[in-house]
């Protein structure tokens, strides 16, 4: 089975793309699901370069578990990430048999302006 993350946050700041990552990588180790992840901002230098132990351990994880990793942001890209443009981004949703989308967390002070 072959399931396409699509993450709309940056792992290194929103909790949700976090998660989104552990699932996969953890999807992938099981090796009934090959992940395929989508950064929709992310790119190299946020995750490649990135000091964090837990994420630096779903990245290794994920470089040899997932379908590819693919990224959005308009850089050029040298590294971890390829990236996609919108057709590419159509096929991998067409290739998948099924698709998660992580949108970013709201921001803690908009909630907080929300509730008063």
């Amino acid at each position: 089975m072959n399931a396409l993350f699509i993450i709309d946050g940056l792992p290194l700041k929103d909790r949700r793309a976090r998660e989104a990552m552990r699932i996969a990588a953890g999807t992938g180790v099981w090796g009934k699901v090959r992940p395929t992840l989508c950064f929709t901002r992310a790119n190299d230098p946020a995750l490649g370069q990135a000091e964090d132990g837990e994420l630096r351990r779903y990245i290794h994880l994920l470089s040899e578990t997932a379908g590819g990793l693919y990224t959005r942001a308009p850089e050029k890209q040298d590294g971890i990430l390829c990236h996609t443009d919108e057709t590419g981004l159509a096929r991998l949703i067409g290739e998948a048999d099924t698709v998660l989308r992580f949108e970013s967390s709201p921001s803690p002070s908009g909630l907080c302006s929300a509730a008063l």
